[in-house]
């Protein structure tokens, strides 16, 4: 059977589980899209899961080339704002600036700005967390070396 003429632009596979490089197991749902490895031409990726538990997800400050979205919510339904309940602390800027989310937040990280450590060090309930980066491919900018996945 012929597939459809737009049938490659609904991407239905996309959970996923722990890239190769992480240091860490997360142990709610993940999801991903590979931006152009998975649509040609796709100028987007993101990742996203569900945190159960204190874990400290980025220990070492890095950069992006593009601009990047962190977003974290409540993930118990039907109301994803007001059921937060975690601390999670996060570093910013070269002064590694530190900021406590406490509530439902989207945090916008313009290209080239250092930003991380990123340690949910207090999770009551779960915590759904996405990450959208601007670009075709994932990467980041580490001590000056440049990892793309």
């Amino acid at each position: 059977m012929a597939e459809n003429k737009y049938g490659k632009y609904l991407v239905k596979n996309f959970k996923s589980v722990p890239p190769p490089f992480a240091a860490h197991a997360i142990e709610g749902p993940q999801w991903g899209f590979d931006g152009s490895r998975t649509v040609p031409g796709a100028k987007l990726n993101f990742g996203g899961e569900v945190f159960v538990k204190p874990i400290l997800l980025e220990k070492e400050p890095h950069t992006h080339d593009v601009d990047e979205y962190l977003i974290f919510m409540g993930a118990q339904l039907p109301d994803l704002f007001s059921n937060f309940d975690a601390e999670i602390d996060f570093w910013i800027g070269e002064e590694q600036e530190k900021y406590v989310i406490a509530e439902p937040t989207i945090i916008y990280i313009p290209k080239g700005l250092l930003h991380t450590p990123l340690n949910f060090r207090k999770v009551n309930k779960p915590v759904f967390f996405n990450v959208i980066l601007t670009a075709s491919k994932f990467s980041k900018r580490m001590n000056g070396k440049l990892y793309s996945f």
